[in-house]
């Protein structure tokens, strides 16, 4: 959260959102508005069902994961950044719906949404 809220808040008008699991869950620097849960990994669905598109950095770890097998599920979009093969390669299986994109840096996975009109933009 920390990483995506700074690299949006370099956006001039921006507004970050951070959906938090608990109460004592620390806002990360950048976060304009957080929203606590309090529900734990449960909160993972709500990052899912509450975004147009996700756009998960490195899947490094099991929370970024479920949140991406969620949003998959969801039939929402998911853009990979920066993910190992294997994350890619089990993603891939996951995918019914051709919702999964590839990205190498943040500006080839806004020009992705962009082109996709995956946030409800007319496709460029």
């Amino acid at each position: 959260m920390k990483a995506v809220s700074e690299g949006a808040k370099q956006v001039p008008g921006s507004l970050t959102v951070g959906i938090l699991p608990t109460a004592a869950s620390k806002v990360a620097p950048g976060v304009d508005v957080a929203i606590v849960t309090d529900m734990g990994n449960a909160r993972n669905n709500i990052v899912g069902l509450s975004s147009c598109v996700v756009i998960a950095c490195g899947v490094d770890g099991a929370g970024t994961a479920s949140e991406v097998a969620l949003a998959l599920k969801n039939q929402k979009p998911v853009i990979l950044l920066g993910a190992s093969s294997a994350a890619v390669e089990f993603f891939r299986e996951l995918d019914k719906q051709n919702k999964l994109f590839l990205a190498s840096t943040p500006a080839e996975a806004i020009r992705i949404v962009k082109q996709n009109g995956l946030c409800g933009q007319r496709p460029a």
